[in-house]
């Protein structure tokens, strides 16, 4: 996988950069920085490509998931974070995924179903994929989600399905919501910012 690391100050947790569809490994380095700028960042562009735009996992429709690909891309997704944490000598166990889209849809995935993957998320328009097998706990977890209520690509009931699982198993959910499309806004933007800074 083609990929992007920014080492800045090690003391900080690195941030795990996944892009939405049609971005790439660049994508969300501004966003990342502004956030965070004292932060690593580690960017992995997804390879899966759906008429020439780069996802993490293929699917069949809008809003109708591959879920054997996502399982198979979920695998090799965290193989290759693994990997890159070795080789830039990386606490893999502090990263903190920041996601949106596509990306945040794969990084809850990795939240919810490997057990050895994250414990904090930024996931920007993430919805439930459907697919929730695994019951262990989250009560170490913590994880931030936001959702725009005008947003023509996540329904309302897929994303409070994905907030559902997560405070089921006990994670520690923080939830923005406001009537905005699927486009990040900067009062989102200062809500996560805020969120995330009580985190590092």
């Amino acid at each position: 996988m083609s990929h992007l690391f920014i080492e800045k100050d090690r003391r900080y947790p690195t941030l795990l950069l996944l892009h939405g569809t049609g971005g790439d490994e660049h994508s969300l380095v501004e966003l990342a920085t502004s956030l965070a700028p004292n932060a690593s960042l580690l960017a992995i562009r997804g390879k899966v490509s759906e008429g020439g735009a780069n996802r993490y996992f293929r699917r069949f429709a809008e809003g109708q998931f591959d879920l054997v690909d996502l399982e198979k891309q979920s695998d090799e997704l965290l193989k290759e974070i693994n990997e890159l944490a070795e080789k830039y000598q990386l606490d893999r166990s502090e990263m903190i995924i920041l996601g949106y889209s596509n990306g945040a849809n794969i990084g809850a995935h990795l939240m919810l179903e490997r057990a050895d993957s994250f414990r904090r998320g930024l996931l920007f328009h993430p919805m439930s994929l459907g697919k929730h097998t695994q019951q262990f706990s989250l009560s170490e977890s913590k994880v931030w989600l936001s959702y725009g209520e005008l947003d023509p690509i996540v329904p309302q009931e897929t994303f409070a399905e994905l907030v559902q699982v997560f405070e089921a198993r006990a994670a520690a959910v923080s939830v923005y919501q406001a009537p905005m499309s699927h486009g990040l806004t900067r009062d989102e933007l200062l809500a996560a910012q805020k969120w995330l800074e009580e985190l590092m």
